[in-house]
Order: structure tokens, then sequence, then C-alpha cells
């Protein structure tokens, strides 16, 4: 929870001295080799990077890379990527494999999360007839229709494959929001040769149309799960930020997604979770979706000013 609330305070006032001049770590600089910085931005330009989840280390060297491996096909490629180099740098690759579930989580997979399951506006609108008809009756009159008929299948189907979609398409947002500001760092540095930083320009370009996409995809999919409301909407302005270069805009960015894609996290499986105070300041889900598009424009705007 402190992290989540720090991270909250670095959205709203996020300063230029947080933005260090040097490099991060994970970022190739301008003593690193040509060779490295372009499969580096092949591993991000083929959209490796959204199924293999790894962090870059770079050195004049060489470089180690560390990966968490779901799927082997997805780890070879990277082999298959970084195995030209090895001839000239020292590459180390550090592969960690998530542990397999035991049999009682898969158990539990097989049914619906109770916060979708309980959820009568999103049953109603995948045409569970019990949710219909519990609202089309007044609120006095719903006590009657608290105990639901027997478990529909197909009803179970419907909210696993919902479940699934909206856990994936936030995966592969806060993903490609992560990449941005390392991308960013090298599309804008004037040290970094043209053809790279054009490249790494091109690639930002396409993680963000591929995250507008998937935030898109997010609302409309997370929409009907919310009850209708008739009070008026809360404002999805963006506090005024201090820092405008398109490297601070994209780390606002990452840390935001970062954000929005844990609160969909626990919109879905909300076991053990409170709502902490940090939170209870922030917008809605899907005004806070609405904000991360407009933080996107923003950021578009700045990194056309810096090439």
């Amino acid at each position: 929870m402190a992290r989540f609330l720090s991270l909250c305070l670095l959205y709203l006032a996020i300063t230029p001295a947080a933005i260090s001049t040097d490099s991060p770590a994970g970022v190739p600089d301008r003593s690193t080799p040509p060779e490295m910085v372009q499969a580096w931005l092949r591993f991000h330009g083929s959209e490796l990077c959204q199924e293999l989840d790894a962090e870059f280390e770079f050195s004049p060297a060489g470089m180690e890379v560390r990966s968490v491996v779901e799927d082997e096909r997805s780890y070879q490629k990277l082999e298959e990527l970084l195995n030209p180099l090895r001839n000239s740098y020292d590459i180390d690759l550090y592969p960690e494999h998530p542990p397999e579930k035991e049999e009682s989580d898969t158990e539990k997979e097989r049914d619906p999360p109770p916060s979708l399951w309980e959820n009568y506006e999103l049953r109603s609108f995948l045409g569970d007839p019990f949710a219909r008809a519990r609202e089309s009756v007044d609120f006095e009159e719903r006590p009657h229709l608290s105990v639901p008929p027997p478990a529909d299948e197909l009803l179970k189907q419907r909210l696993l494959l919902y479940a699934s979609q909206t856990l994936d398409w936030s995966r592969k947002m806060e993903r490609y929001a992560k990449d941005l500001p390392a991308l960013t760092r090298v599309a804008v540095d004037p040290g970094v040769a043209p053809a790279l930083r054009s490249q790494a320009n091109a690639i930002c370009r396409s993680h963000l149309q591929n995250l507008d996409r998937y935030i898109g995809k997010l609302h409309g999919h997370l929409e009907p799960a919310f009850p209708h409301s008739n009070e008026k909407k809360k404002s999805t302005d963006m506090p005024a930020p201090v820092a405008k270069t398109a490297v601070d805009r994209a780390d606002r960015i990452a840390d935001y997604a970062r954000i929005v894609a844990r609160r969909v996290y626990h919109f879905i499986r909300p076991v053990h979770y409170t709502v902490g105070l940090g939170e209870l300041r922030l917008p809605g889900l899907l005004d806070s979706l609405k904000i991360l598009q407009k933080m996107d424009s923003e950021y578009r705007k700045a990194l056309a000013k810096a090439n």
C-alpha cells in the first residue's frame, strides 16, 4: 500500500528534479554499442516485449537480460535475437519461470470471480434473465429476488471470458506504457545516432497507438459493469504538469498506467483487498482510463516537438 500511495503522489506532483539527466538502469546510453541498441529496439519493435517480460542492463562490454518466462517460444525468440551478439559481447540471460499453479488455484479459476458473479449490471448486459428481472423491479422488491436460480453454465463461461479478456488487455496496456520512458529517452537523445533515434521514435508511436487501442477496449469493456447514474460526472481534467518534456510525460504515463492496471485487477479479483485513502482521492476507474488517454495525447505532442 505504501508503494501505491507513493505512485499516486508521483502522478500528482512530479517535478523535473525527479528525472535524472543520466540514463537510468535498463536504458542504453551513449556508451552502449550500436549493435546492442539495435537488438534492444528490435525486441520492442517486433512486439516481443508484449510476449516476454524482460529487463535489460547495458554496459560497453555487453548486457544482462532478466526475464519471466511464461512461454518458452517467446524466450527462444529472445535467444535468437541476441545470439548474433555473443561473438563480440558478453550476453548473459537470466530466465525465471513462475511457479506452477496448485490444483486448488486451477479449480477456483473454473468459476467466475465473485466480484463479477455478483455484478448484476454486467450479468444483465451479458443476457442473464435473472439479472434483467432484478433490474426491472423496484428497489424495495429486489430482496424477493435475492436468491438466484441455479448457475447458468453459459453465463459462467461468458463471465470467465470477460474476466480473462479484461485482465489480458489491462496487462498489455500496462506493458506498452511501461516501455515508453526508456524508448523516449533514446528517441530524444541528441547523442544517439540519428537512425537509432528515428527507429526509437517510430516504436514509441507504435506503442502509443497500441496503448490507446487497449485503453479504448478496456473502457468499452468495463462500462457495462458499472451502474448507470444520472449524477454529474466528475471532471477528467489532468492536474497541470510541472514538467512538459516528452521524457517527463512518458514517465507519468507509465506510472499512471501501473495504477490503473492495479485497479482493473482488483476490480476483477478483489480478494483480501481494501481501498486505501490515497485511492479514494482518485477518479473512478472509467474516468482514470479517460485521463490516461489525455496523457497519451499530450505525450504525442511533446514527442513531436522533441524531434
